[in-house]
């Protein structure tokens, strides 16, 4: 039997190394090829000899294939036009349909990735990985052409410095995108009291609608475009409020754009609140994706309603809500000290920055607008001076920069008669301009006459102290 067996053996051949099955049995291996006849013997599946090839389903276990699975019909395989992603070439198509003139599949993948790189990180508290404008508004963006147009104008808008090609588009894209949202507000607006929100439009359409608003909104608060800003808003607490119920609250994106509506809606009615009121206002929730500051949205949204519906038995001491502001910082840094987006130590300094100025600029609104304190107060002296060193600090913090409108807004409203302060906001809102910020293009015009500067706000309804 033995003499059977090497002849055999010599016959087929020989591998050069022990087969893995019997290397990893440790028995000899008689290396007979196609297969070692001892595997054989024993009813093994011999693996062979030399290097062993796993099939994982896919093209490649690492490189830029990793992941890719291999296509079960080459006659399904679709080439890219031009070699560019195939969702690019889809998405440039549909959004020739409603804005002609729109650019090509490259230029399209050009202006996303600008927007993802450059300008999704300022639209959040803190730019982390998981910043949601990356990871759900822009992978919308493929399927919804609206959203897209956003994104395009936006980017385009930012770009058309170093692009002079991109000027014209950038408006028109804008226009396509508000006569959108304006139509869709429209039909929810016109069947108000008959029909609830939910009735005319479904989910997908209320989140492509926040997306493209809060996507456009530094760009369409600017100069003319901001009436329409206004009665998007008030559009969008409809939609929202008539949406949070537990179909919206499963989905993260309508979580996520909530809050960032909402930071935009309490922050904006501070000045509006006069003549849009501050009924239905959304406040960010606790736990939404991104709300990192929700519980000063809140505190200062119940100021703006003590400045509304003045009555004196539902106002607190001042010493009272200066606790509660207290209170509120610790609670908000204690929050977020837990959150990964806070990983590192710059990051969380910034963020430590970002609580105080909003902490202290609350204040302020609180004195001025809640209990009328004077320029003379103490209280209103200690607050304006710290708020001015945390703003000089924090205007040379690029991660900071684009948040700090509200705050400098604030600031400029304690300016009155003193030229050093008015040259240090006017230069913070120069550093903003290059962010788009929201009053961004007032603030050449805030140098020449603060005074009446703040008469004009005053008489269009908004809370400023001269």
């Amino acid at each position: 039997m033995a003499s059977s067996t090497s002849t055999t053996a010599s016959t087929v051949g020989r591998g050069a190394t022990d087969c893995k099955s019997c290397a990893r049995r440790r028995i000899r291996c008689d290396r007979a090829t196609p297969c070692c006849l001892k595997c054989m013997k024993r009813g093994i599946d011999c693996p062979g000899y030399g290097q062993n090839l796993r099939w994982a389903n896919a093209i490649a276990l690492r490189g830029r294939f990793k992941g890719m699975q291999c296509p079960k019909d080459l006659h399904q395989v679709k080439v890219p036009a031009k070699g560019w992603s195939e969702p690019w070439t889809v998405a440039a198509a549909m959004i020739a349909k409603i804005a002609p003139g729109t650019p090509n599949a490259r230029e399209i993948e050009h202006l996303v990735s600008y927007y993802s790189r450059k300008i999704a990180g300022n639209m959040v508290w803190v730019d982390s990985p998981f910043n949601s404008y990356r990871r759900l508004v822009v992978p919308k963006a493929k399927s919804s052409p609206v959203i897209l147009l956003a994104i395009l104008a936006v980017s385009a808008e930012h770009m058309a410095a170093i692009e002079p090609s991109l000027r014209m588009f950038a408006p028109m894209a804008r226009d396509v995108v508000v006569s959108n949202i304006t139509y869709e507000l429209s039909r929810v607006t016109e069947c108000l009291g008959s029909k609830e929100p939910r009735d005319i439009l479904d989910l997908e359409s209320v989140e492509w609608i926040l997306a493209s608003m809060l996507i456009l909104s530094n760009y369409e608060c600017i100069g003319n475009a901001s009436a329409a800003w206004c009665s998007h808003r008030l559009g969008a607490r409809l939609l929202i409020n008539g949406y949070s119920d537990s179909n919206a609250e499963a989905s993260e994106l309508f979580r996520f754009l909530r809050a960032q509506f909402g930071i935009h809606d309490v922050l904006a009615s501070t000045t509006t609140c006069l003549y849009l009121g501050t009924d239905d206002v959304v406040l960010p929730k606790q736990g939404d994706p991104e709300a990192l500051l929700s519980d000063y949205m809140r505190l200062i949204h119940r100021l703006t309603i003590y400045i509304t519906n003045k009555t004196l038995q539902d106002i607190p001491h001042p010493a009272t809500l200066r606790i509660e502001f207290e209170q509120t910082r610790g609670l908000t840094l204690m929050n977020a000290s837990a959150l990964a987006v806070l990983d590192d130590e710059s990051a969380r300094l910034t963020f430590i920055h970002l609580v105080d100025v909003h902490h202290l600029a609350a204040l302020l609104y609180a004195y001025r607008c809640v209990y009328n304190f004077t320029s003379q107060n103490a209280e209103i002296s200690y607050t304006t001076l710290q708020l001015f060193e945390k703003l000089q600090i924090c205007a040379s913090n690029n991660a900071l920069v684009q948040h700090l409108t509200w705050p400098v807004f604030i600031a400029g409203t304690e300016c009155h008669n003193c030229e050093q302060k008015q040259h240090l906001v006017l230069k913070w809102y120069r550093i903003m301009e290059g962010r788009a910020g929201r009053l961004a293009g007032k603030g050449e015009n805030l140098g020449k006459n603060w005074q009446a500067f703040a008469g004009s706000l005053t008489l269009c309804g908004n809370l400023v102290n001269s």
